[in-house]
């Protein structure tokens, strides 16, 4: 989810699809890591329409795909499942931060 200057909530699928619509914006600022994956060609030609139609980049329309499904999955999980979850996430975090400073 995304909040506005005005604090108004947006979901990532309403924003993901306004990028596309070419009704709004999207930047990211932060860190990446790069991972591989391989997807069915459908899936592959999905994002790349989504991407051609958006003026993104497929790298920015995969990121933003995965947002949204993350989202969407993360609010139909148990608090307990979250919580684990919350927790992994902390430790995989903290992991890929303390290699990048011993690098």
């Amino acid at each position: 989810m995304f909040t506005t200057d005005e604090g108004e909530v947006i979901r990532a699928a309403d924003q993901a699809a306004s990028v596309i619509e070419g009704r709004g914006k999207s930047e990211y600022v932060g860190l990446s890591k790069v991972i591989s994956v391989r997807v069915p060609v459908i899936l592959a030609a999905q994002v790349q329409a989504l991407a051609h139609k958006s003026a993104k980049t497929r790298n920015s329309t995969v990121t933003t795909l995965l947002e949204v499904g993350l989202e969407e999955v993360r609010e139909r999980l148990s608090e307990e499942t979250l919580k684990d979850l919350v927790e992994i996430e902390q430790e995989l975090l903290a992991d890929e931060f303390n290699a990048m400073k011993g690098a």
